[in-house]
């Protein structure tokens, strides 16, 4: 068991530590207290985008299945990161500035994210018939279009807080 998992480490591509070391760094980073950026919230889900279209588009045998799954499962992703975000993430004014308040659960989802790719992606290193295999690659899109579908139902939860937070007072 200990070879099969330092042979999976070592032949892990730098490139896949490197960016690692990126998310992890930007996972802690977004999960300070700080004002919003809704452009920059794009950032880390443009990369899992890109990582999942990637395999689909070059190794899989069945796109139109992939892309049909990976499509769907957005959906639930985004509701179930819109009401994780609603539960644990606040916010407040100070000024005209939205800030962020301190909660990890940004880093959480990068990480579950990142581990849950990266597992995938190994399972298929180790078996490459599962390229071929519908079941793997409907199962591997919608994993990734779930995944994806947690960090837009984050941004769009912080998106409709600044929404609120920016509406004027009235007074009577």
């Amino acid at each position: 068991m200990y070879n099969i998992i330092q042979e999976v480490l070592l032949r892990t591509p730098l490139w896949v530590w490197i960016l690692l070391f990126f998310l992890i760094k930007r996972g802690i980073a977004i999960s300070q207290e700080r004002p919003i950026n809704l452009s920059k919230m794009f950032l880390v889900p443009f990369i899992f985008m890109i990582w999942g279209f990637e395999k689909m588009i070059t190794q899989f045998s069945h796109l139109e299945f992939c892309l049909i799954s990976y499509f769907f499962f957005i959906f639930p992703g985004t509701l179930i990161g819109y009401l994780l975000y609603k539960k644990y993430q606040n916010f407040f004014k100070l000024e005209s500035v939205i800030i962020r308040k301190k909660c990890y659960l940004p880093l959480i989802i990068i990480l579950i994210n990142f581990l849950v790719k990266y597992l995938l992606n190994v399972t298929l290193g180790i078996s490459p018939s599962f390229y071929n295999d519908t079941s793997i690659n409907i199962i591997y899109s919608a994993v990734s279009g779930l995944s994806i579908g947690l960090f837009f139902g984050g941004i769009l939860y912080t998106y409709n807080v600044q929404k609120e937070l920016n509406k004027p007072i009235l007074q009577s």
